[in-house]
């Protein structure tokens, strides 16, 4: 099935989406450096992790090829503990022969990496950024801590935003990630009965579910997105991630959690899939599936539009169609390629 070739992609893109960036070649801590911090208390550590950032800090700003430095990360806004890293974002002078690059730092036993990006890669990083996407929370998260350059300060400001644009496109992306998952989940419940796959699959797609309810609540995600979203909706998370963690796995609770999954879906499908309803509408023809993925893909960085059309299909809100296509570019046989299409009146809307 379709549906199931995609699942594959998704689940790899949200681990290498929930795995920071900055980790590439970081430098362990000593086992006496590591030893020495697990001896400490949490405020300890933060104090700790703080000097050690502000001396390097003091040391930065003697180097006027770096015009400011953002903290981001743990340290900026949440908890660090002894084996945290400090990811602090460096803005550099328009240099070519700067560059733009990443170091591993060790100030006073504390591992930092240190990204070094130009001003104009900054400024295309935070105009270019969707709002609510990876780049933008890390850097909306993030604290500004010293610039020479006023500019900076003013685009560090606008991150504070979030468009009703980007936020639609961030629910989509969230929405149609977890459909894949999803999917299996009903798959392994119906053919196999195994409640421990099907439960592993619907805790797979408790993270984009839980930036459906943070991004709902004009919120940013960063990767720490089911405590909050636990906190925002309780009854539903619990259910369907708590319980699912923690408690025996019985038919019943499976399909309860699974029913409201679906449930939380289908009470959100008109906003959540509203880019692909207007885009079909504006299009008054039905599209095929690879003009759509391009569409997505290419001018709204969407990817796996295609799962997300199967779903308003399956809903009733668009319908299915077929488009002639050729299977290369020499071939002289027309197929039937997958194609959708906007309906005025939707049948059997569920």
């Amino acid at each position: 099935m379709l549906r199931d070739a995609v699942a594959v992609h998704h689940a790899a893109r949200e681990a290498l989406e929930n795995v920071h960036v900055e980790r590439a070649g970081r430098s362990p801590l000593t086992a006496a450096g590591v030893d020495s911090l697990l001896l400490m208390d949490q405020r300890t550590i933060h104090q700790t992790f703080s000097a050690a950032v502000e001396r390097l800090v003091e040391q930065v700003k003697q180097d006027r090829s770096v015009l400011a430095a953002v903290l981001c990360g743990s340290l900026s806004h949440d908890t660090v503990w002894a084996k945290s890293d400090v990811d602090l974002l460096l803005v550099t002078i328009d240099d070519r022969k700067v560059g733009s690059t990443g170091l591993a730092l060790y100030a006073d036993g504390i591992n930092v990496h240190a990204i070094l990006m130009s001003r104009t890669e900054f400024r295309k990083a935070v105009e270019g950024s969707i709002r609510n996407s990876f780049m933008h929370a890390l850097l909306a998260k993030g604290r500004l801590l010293y610039t020479h350059d006023p500019t900076i300060a003013d685009l560090c400001a606008t991150l504070e935003g979030l468009g009703e644009r980007d936020t639609q496109l961030q629910l989509l992306r969230a929405a149609t990630f977890a459909l894949p998952s999803i999917y299996k989940a009903h798959k392994w419940l119906l053919t196999r009965g195994d409640l421990d796959y099907t439960a592993l699959w619907i805790l797979y797609a408790a993270t984009p579910l839980a930036r459906i309810e943070v991004i709902g609540a004009r919120r940013l995600a960063d990767r720490e997105v089911i405590p909050e979203a636990l906190a925002l909706n309780p009854t539903f998370f619990k259910l369907i991630y708590t319980d699912l963690l923690n408690t025996k796995k019985t038919r019943t609770a499976v399909q309860a959690a699974l029913d409201a999954v679906d449930g939380y879906l289908a009470t959100r499908r008109l906003s959540l899939f509203a880019p692909v309803i207007d885009y079909l509408r504006e299009a008054g023809e039905p599209r095929s599936t690879s003009e759509i993925e391009a569409h997505f893909t290419r001018q709204l960085d969407v990817e796996g539009v295609m799962t997300a059309c199967e779903y308003l299909a399956d809903e009733g809100l668009i319908g299915k169609a077929s488009t002639l296509a050729r299977l290369t570019k020499k071939s002289s046989v027309d197929v039937q390629e997958l194609a959708f299409y906007y309906m005025d009146s939707p049948s059997h809307v569920r």
